[in-house]
């Protein structure tokens, strides 16, 4: 060991008698593209001189460590073992290391801790400059139930954040740098870029799937409506995220949603099942329609001839009567083709009520079973009127209103009544279920929304 300057690998050597009483500059300006791009770099040397000097640029922040006293920046009662002073740019200070200025003394010293200094210092540059514009992305569609389609979708996002350490304020920005670099930077002599950002995507897609899925559902919002909704989904979810980057030192500026969409095959069964569902409302619609037109087609020409449904419905039961083996021949005599399209007066229905009770009874069929079969045929009340509907009505026949429908079987075609799961005519089962799991289905459903089977 030369008397004169140190062998010690920490230390900046200092040739000559005059460089023996030299004093380090401590200070990092990148000179390559590669060192700018450094988020944090640790200062290559650890024993400084006392007196050295620690310059810091204005977008930099150093954090200086060394155990030359008993006290600590971290605690009030000075208690500790080591000091940790954070500074933010642009500055200059004059550092007291505790390790001799003059060569020779800092020789003798470090030759009883095997040639390095006793007073070992670090120093970490920390670049505060803001980093915005920064991409993020789901790695994987998230597979979220669409709340409107109720089928199962995969959920891609993708958008924009930017983060910055704290620096204008000096109480904050000392907390911040310590946490930063004791959470995320560790013992690592540089920290680049690259590494924060992929850090920063991590902590984003931990939190961003659930936050979204949970936003979709809560508020009931489709993927085919939701690109009216970005600014506020941006909004909810970097308030939820600022906290997370907080505990890390660093401060969220900025988040947001560029585009929350589907792969091209959902997107087209979702507009498939709205193409679908629109035509069957259209064609059911026109159907009912249809009959409206006809029903009142119908009402109209009763009444120009004189008749009603009721009288209707009674000459078609005789009519098929008629067609029966074994119906008297006074019956058959009165015959239908006596005319019952042609105008029926009171006289005429009198008479041929007559000749049907006579051929009701010919054929077994008394009084009584005809008016319980008659007053089987009344199923509702007129609501404008209350006039006695038959079963089936759609117009009032005695002041023409037009009545509600009611659901009918699809197998038997009965009345159905409200909420049932089984007609209670044929036993037909109303209700859809899942041929895989038995989860009850919507109608025109080509996917069951319990397991997602094709249906």
């Amino acid at each position: 060991m030369a008397l004169f300057h140190s062998d010690n690998e920490k230390e900046k050597q200092h040739k000559g008698i005059i460089g023996s009483f030299a004093v380090d500059v401590i200070k990092w300006e990148p000179e390559s593209s590669q060192e700018a791009g450094l988020v944090v770099h640790k200062f290559e040397y650890e024993d400084f001189p006392n007196g050295s000097y620690l310059i810091v640029a204005p977008a930099q922040m150093a954090v200086f460590t060394n155990n030359f006293s008993a006290g600590s920046a971290e605690y009030e009662d000075g208690m500790g073992e080591a000091q940790c002073s954070v500074f933010c740019g642009p500055c200059k200070i004059k550092l007291e290391t505790g390790n001799s200025r003059f060569a020779p003394f800092r020789n003798i010293s470090n030759a009883l801790t095997g040639g390095e200094s006793a007073f070992h210092s670090t120093v970490y540059f920390i670049n505060t400059t803001y980093m915005n514009e920064l991409n993020w992305g789901t790695q994987a569609p998230v597979v979220v139930l669409d709340p409107e389609e109720e089928v199962n979708v995969h959920v891609r996002a993708f958008g924009l954040f930017g983060v910055h350490i704290e620096k204008e304020n000096q109480n904050l920005a000392e907390t911040q740098a310590k946490k930063f670099l004791y959470q995320i930077v560790g013992t690592r002599a540089d920290y680049t870029r690259e590494e924060l950002l992929s850090f920063m995507r991590a902590k984003i897609l931990e939190y961003v799937p659930d936050l979204l899925a949970k936003s979709m559902i809560g508020q009931k919002i489709g993927i085919l409506k939701i690109s009216a909704y970005l600014s506020e989904f941006s909004k909810l979810i970097y308030d939820k995220l600022w906290g997370h980057f907080d505990d890390f030192g660093l401060t969220l500026d900025n988040f947001s949603f560029h585009s929350i969409n589907v792969p091209d095959e959902d997107l087209r069964v979702l507009n498939e099942m709205k193409i679908q569902r629109k035509k069957d409302e259209l064609e059911a619609e026109g159907t009912a329609r249809k009959m409206d037109i006809e029903s009142a087609a119908r009402a109209r020409m009763r009444e120009r001839e004189g008749y009603t449904y009721q009288q209707e419905r009674a000459f078609g039961v005789m009519e098929n009567a008629a067609s029966n083996e074994g119906v008297s021949s006074a019956f058959l005599g009165a015959g239908m083709g006596f005319g019952m399209g042609a105008g029926v007066g009171g006289a005429i229905g009198a008479g041929m009520g007559e000749v049907a009770r006579e051929a009701m009874g010919s054929v077994g069929i008394d009084q009584s079973q005809a008016e319980t079969a008659a007053a089987t045929e009344v199923a509702a009340i007129c609501p404008a009127c209350s006039a006695k509907l038959v079963r089936g009505a759609r117009f009032c026949p005695n002041c023409g209103e037009t009545i509600p429908k009611k659901p009918l079987c699809p197998d038997c075609g009965q009345e159905l009544v409200s909420g049932a799961k089984f007609c209670p005519y044929c036993g037909k089962r109303l209700e859809l279920r899942c041929p895989g799991c038995g989860e009850k289905l919507v109608p025109m459903a080509k996917f069951c929304m319990a397991c997602g089977m094709e249906l």
